[in-house]
């Protein structure tokens, strides 16, 4: 799992085209289609290749993943204009100005969490209910065993 910033028109039904969004990309020297496959349309920034933008067919929106640093949300709230979008992240906050992406050095400052130790972690629910069965089974057995 991960963390996307997206680039959609505020209208789901009015979602950026893929002629659309082809006729952008060859008409700007920045970037370069890197990848096609049925439903996904990847570009990258100045030749770099952390710095993908990924056209979602099923979706009619642009988005990217994991961003690095502020350098791809920067790109893509320039652009948002074209197509009359908007630049939104996962936790449904809004890109529109340097202020609320940062500075690199901002980007290069955040602390690194530590690892949660193993038994602070949070379970996938399968990881849960494999868990509650296996301490039944033990359970029955300690019962079988110790009170007859």
């Amino acid at each position: 799992m991960g963390y996307s910033i997206t680039l959609n028109r505020p209208e789901p039904s009015t979602g950026i085209s893929e002629q659309e969004w082809r006729d952008f990309v060859t008409s700007r020297p920045e970037l370069k289609i890197v990848k096609e496959t049925a439903n996904f349309i990847t570009v990258i920034l100045d030749g770099d290749d952390s710095l993908a933008l990924h056209y979602s067919t099923v979706d009619a929106s642009v988005f990217t993943n994991n961003p690095k640093g502020p350098r791809i949300i920067e790109y893509m709230a320039s652009i948002a204009p074209h197509f009359g979008g908007v630049v939104t992240g996962d936790e449904g906050e809004t890109f529109s100005s340097r202020a609320d992406w940062g500075t690199q050095s901002d980007w290069d400052s955040q602390p690194i969490f530590a690892e949660k130790p193993w038994w602070k972690r949070e379970l996938s629910g399968g990881k849960k209910v494999v868990l509650g069965v296996l301490l039944g089974v033990v359970a029955i057995i300690i019962k079988q065993l110790f009170f007859p």
